[in-house]
């Protein structure tokens, strides 16, 4: 079918999604997806290296950044410690938060982390290196890569490799703690991961009513006709933080915020609470969510429709707010 101008369709059916991460042709109904980390794991990111998968949280309990590992997305995986048991000589003793986790071209394994800064305050971003994924990781020099406490601070690092093989890092500087403007920034940095090259750019803003000021958690994918920004929104707090994206036909855009956001409380008919701090690895997103006073490890495949992202379990609206749909399927 084709039609003209905005075309939203409801689908609470069953999505077909490609082996692979091929194309999902419909959305699905709330089936729940499955906690692989039934403990306090906020934040994950998660990376593979050779036949085994690793992921890496926001500090709890079980030490500064979490890892753990899995021989398959789905399990079982098993918290291992600490991977950056030393902290940097900058700072101090709180939180460290929503780590990244890359391997460089040399080998060696990169860490960005956010910690807090002695000297501002603030929360800034800084970086770490290991030969394993497991660790440990030494921090590297002696300030924070990025720390502007006039701008609220800097938190949620994370890596994109453009198909051309040029490095960059996003994060968002943390305005909402002090009532200014959040920017999800690009900047792009030499092969070492921690050179920049050139001026940070702005791809998103606060700027919407159900982000309630915040922005955050940014990750880049690239799909065959755009770019996909992936961020969470909300107040990480309660169920009310959610999993959006936005698209851009350019890396460094503009970037134009989906009509309505991926993953929400309700869109799982509340079998996630505050599905939020997501990271994508080919065909599957992890995320946490609320149990109790903890935040688990989530996973759930990820396809795509037409190059926008849908999410298996998460009752998806697709959406055309220009020009034409065709083709449009619905499987009963």
């Amino acid at each position: 079918m084709s039609l003209s101008g905005r075309l939203i369709l409801v689908l609470p059916l069953v999505a077909t999604f490609a082996a692979g991460g091929g194309e999902a042709r419909a959305a699905v109904a709330a089936v729940a997806p499955p906690a692989v980390i039934e403990a306090d794991f906020p934040d994950p990111d998660v990376i593979q290296a050779g036949s085994t998968f690793y992921a890496y949280s926001t500090s709890s309990r079980a030490g500064r950044i979490q890892v753990a590992d899995a021989p398959s997305p789905t399990g079982p995986w098993t918290v291992r410690g600490d991977a950056l048991p030393g902290k940097p000589s900058w700072a101090g003793d709180g939180g460290f938060w929503a780590p990244d986790v890359t391997r460089r071209a040399d080998g060696q394994y990169l860490m960005y982390f956010t910690g807090p800064s002695t000297a501002t305050g603030r929360m800034c971003i800084g970086a770490a290196l290991s030969a394993t994924p497991l660790g440990p990781f030494r921090p590297i020099g002696d300030s924070p890569l990025v720390c502007d406490p006039a701008e609220g601070g800097d938190i949620d690092p994370s890596s994109f490799v453009d198909p051309d093989g040029t490095r960059y890092l996003l994060y968002k500087n943390d305005g909402n703690a002090v009532g200014k403007p959040t920017v999800i920034w690009l900047q792009q940095v030499q092969a070492d991961g921690v050179t920049f090259t050139g001026p940070r750019r702005e791809l998103i803003r606060n700027d919407r009513p159900e982000e309630a000021g915040v922005i955050e958690a940014p990750v880049l994918v690239k799909h065959p006709s755009q770019y996909v920004l992936f961020y969470s929104g909300g107040s990480y707090t309660g169920n009310s933080y959610f999993t959006g994206y936005a698209t851009a036909p350019s890396l460094t855009g503009p970037y134009t915020k989906a009509y309505r956001p991926l993953m929400t409380t309700g869109t799982f008919d509340g079998a996630v609470q505050g599905p939020g701090g997501t990271d994508v690895l080919g065909d599957r997103v992890f995320f946490h969510g609320w149990v109790g006073d903890a935040r688990w490890m989530y996973t759930a495949d990820l396809g795509w429709a037409n190059d926008y992202p849908v999410v298996r379990g998460s009752r998806v609206r697709y959406e055309a707010e220009r020009g034409t749909v065709d083709h449009a399927e619905v499987r009963r």
